[in-house]
């Protein structure tokens, strides 16, 4: 049986996201999927965590700073990675800690490398063309580049030709949400928003300034990062932060819309909070960026312009005014997303097909 080794951020540990699962706080049975791979024919083995004491902390983080990677967390894992087949790694960090030590190593990590570029291009586009370039000798040495939008793909393509990156449609656990029957639109006069998210790419500033002033309306945030991103917001406003997959479902449950609200990115930002609301029927505002339309076109979701507080106002008035509308977009980003399979299954499957492609064609 092949063997892949899931190469996840030092913090977690697997076994008590098993069990954080089992007791209902987690919506899938490993992070993002990846015990997927096992359905596909893999025998999987994932990046074990280690108890840290301060001072090996300070110096782990330190080195990963330094290199934009997390060399230290690798190294720990480098004698399961040898014996592997294929690695896989989620975020930018361990990517580039796997194909660092493929540079220093190469006899001892012969596996095949998927790795998953997230947020290097948003970066990148700031800095000096040496740093792009470097990236770019880096990435070359993975056998297979993913991205989860088209803009970090050809931002990629351009950077480097021979990276030959592939986009892949990311996907959340269908069986932690799955409508049962779609959620009446209520008629009444206060509209009911939610706004998910932690990342540094929400944008609260322009959701404060486009609805603070509203009076028929009621928001509701699950954030852990909004109070810091801030200045202030009205009193009446509930935020809050979710500490289980139920209070996140039950939080959609009473939305009326949800509202996603980005900063200009090309790394498909938000598009968990998205797909988690169009599979459970309840019609979506997203800023138009990140290459979202990948996954939902303008009458599937609503789009607004990024950053401009006035264009996301007038969608939220459109939504509250318009009844049918609100039923058309559920509907329609319920259907888009079960046809595409936006699920985190598929988006696990989707890797595993390109990979085993390559190999089938000599890894060209």
């Amino acid at each position: 049986m092949r063997k892949a080794f899931v190469l996840l951020w030092a913090e977690i540990s697997v076994e008590h996201w098993k069990k954080a699962f089992e007791k209902g706080l987690r919506p899938d049975r490993s992070p993002y999927g990846y015990h997927y791979l096992e359905e596909a024919g893999f025998d999987v083995l994932y990046s074990q965590s280690v108890r840290e004491n301060y001072f090996s902390m300070i110096f782990r983080k330190l080195i990963s700073r330094v290199f934009r990677a997390d060399l230290v967390h690798a190294l720990r894992n480098i004698g399961e990675m040898a014996k592997s087949d294929y690695i896989f790694t989620h975020t930018d960090r361990e990517t580039f800690s796997v194909l660092l030590l493929r540079i220093a190593f190469p006899w001892l990590l012969k596996a095949k490398i998927v790795c998953q570029i997230i947020w290097t291009p948003d970066i990148l586009k700031q800095q000096s063309k040496f740093g792009a370039r470097l990236v770019g000798a880096v990435l070359r040495k993975a056998d297979l580049v993913i991205t989860l939008s088209s803009q970090n793909r050809e931002w990629l393509n351009q950077l480097d030709s021979r990276i030959q990156a592939r986009s892949v449609k990311f996907g959340v656990c269908r069986d932690s949400f799955s409508a049962m029957e779609f959620p009446a639109i209520r008629d009444d006069s206060t509209l009911r928003i939610l706004a998910i998210g932690n990342d540094e790419h929400r944008d609260w500033r322009t959701f404060c300034a486009a609805l603070s002033g509203a009076s028929d309306v009621h928001v509701r945030v699950l954030s852990r990062t909004f109070k810091k991103s801030v200045g202030s917001y009205p009193d009446q406003w509930g935020i809050e932060s979710a500490n289980s997959l139920s209070e996140v479902k039950d939080a959609y449950a009473w939305a009326d819309i949800v509202v996603v609200p980005l900063k200009s990115n090309m790394h498909a930002s938000g598009i968990t909070c998205v797909l988690e609301a169009a599979f459970l029927g309840v019609p979506v505002i997203v800023a138009n960026t990140g290459g979202l339309t990948d996954y939902f076109e303008e009458g599937e979701v609503m789009y607004y312009e990024t950053g401009n507080a006035e264009s996301l106002r007038s969608q939220v008035r459109k939504f509250a005014t318009d009844i049918s509308a609100r039923r058309s977009y559920q509907r329609a980003a319920f259907d888009r997303a079960c046809t595409e399979t936006l699920t985190s299954k598929n988006y696990i499957d989707q890797q595993v097909s390109l990979i085993l492609a390559r190999d089938a064609i000599g890894g060209a």
